[in-house]
C-alpha cells in the first residue's frame, strides 16, 4: 500500500510538471503542437493514474482459519 502511495505522489507530481510545462513556460512557444499536446496528454494520463493509485484498495488477505488452511 506504501508503494502504491509514493508512486501515486510521483506520478502526480509529474503531472504538475507537465501541466506547468504546457501553461506557465514561454520557450515552449517554439514546439510543434504535437508536442505540446504530447506533453499535455501525457500529464493527463500521469494525474488519472495517480489518483487510481491512491484511490485503489489493498488486496484483502484471507487468514488461514477463513480458508480452512488452519490445520486444527
Amino acid at each position: 500500500m506504501t508503494r502504491q502511495r509514493i508512486v501515486a505522489v510521483l506520478l502526480l507530481l509529474i503531472a504538475f510538471v507537465a501541466l506547468a510545462l504546457s501553461r506557465a513556460f514561454p520557450f515552449l512557444d517554439d514546439l510543434p503542437t504535437l508536442a505540446k499536446s504530447a506533453i499535455t496528454v501525457a500529464g493527463a494520463v500521469c494525474a488519472l493514474t495517480g489518483v487510481w493509485l491512491w484511490l485503489r484498495k489493498a488486496p484483502q488477505r484471507s487468514s488461514p482459519s477463513v480458508t480452512g488452511d488452519g490445520g486444527s
